[in-house]
This record gives structure tokens, sequence and C-alpha cells, in this order.
């Protein structure tokens, strides 16, 4: 061991301290900092992708719209149709004028009824969603001027 001195000899606690050396190397660190951190809620798109989003979120709410006005118009057949039977039930039982004129009037309230419900229900829905604007094309310039 010549040119070494007495701190720089191996030993026990070298050997410790390579191994804390070693250990403080390889060991995963603590980071306090967000390893991802949240996009900020004001974030800048350009035309295009804010115009993907809108029709997007359009397209969802043409989507439920129509599941909305599907269920509605279900129930005003429903009734359109049970105002059709009561109808025909009436007008097998029906032998006057009068009985026949009642049965008609009562189909043509329960219609007229059903009417005001599914449009009282649409009303209620809101208006329909308004398409997003689809931004305009980018211009391009041609960096060669045409010469005559």
């Amino acid at each position: 061991m010549l040119g070494h001195t007495y701190a720089m000899r191996p030993g026990p606690r070298s050997a410790a301290i390579a191994a804390l050396i070693v250990a403080s190397v390889f060991a995963p660190t603590t980071v306090f900092a967000d390893p991802t951190p949240s996009p900020s809620p004001e974030v800048t798109r350009s035309p295009l992708e804010q115009y993907k989003v809108d029709r997007e979120i359009y397209l969802e709410a043409i989507k439920v719209r129509s599941q909305q006005m599907r269920i509605i118009n279900n129930i005003f057949k429903e009734r359109c149709d049970k105002a059709a039977r009561d109808y025909k039930n009436a007008m097998s039982i029906a032998r006057t004028l009068d009985q026949k004129n009642l049965a008609a009037t009562l189909r043509k309230n329960a219609v007229n009824a059903a009417i005001a419900a599914r449009d009282a229900a649409i009303y209620q829905l809101g208006p329909e969603p308004i398409p997003p604007i689809e931004p305009a094309k980018p211009l391009k310039f041609s960096s060669k001027k045409k010469q005559r």
C-alpha cells in the first residue's frame, strides 16, 4: 500500500461509506413537485382544435336531444293509439247518433291533449343546439411572385 494514507485505506469504514454512496445514487429520490402537473383551465387552443371540441359537444347534445324526442314521441303515439282504441270500442257499443258524436268528441279531445302535452315537453327541452362554426381555412401565400 504504497502511497495510500491512513484515510484512504480500505476497511470497514470505507465499505460503509461506499455502500451509502451507492444506495444514495440508485435509491429513488423524493420529489416535492407533482409528477404530472394538472392542466391549467385556460388552455389556449387553435381555432381548429376548439372547433373539434365544440363539434363533439354539439354532436353529444344532438344525440341526447334525439333520445329525449324519441321518448316524447313514443308517449305521444301511445296516447293517440289509446284514444283510437277507446274510440273504436265506443263506436262498437254506440247505437245512437249522440253516442257516436260523443265518442268522436272524446277522441278529438284526447288527441288534442296529447298534442298539447307533447308540445309542452318539447318546449321544456329548450332550443335545439346550435352547430359550431367551422373556422376559415388559413390562406396560403405563395413565396414566388408571378411574373409576366
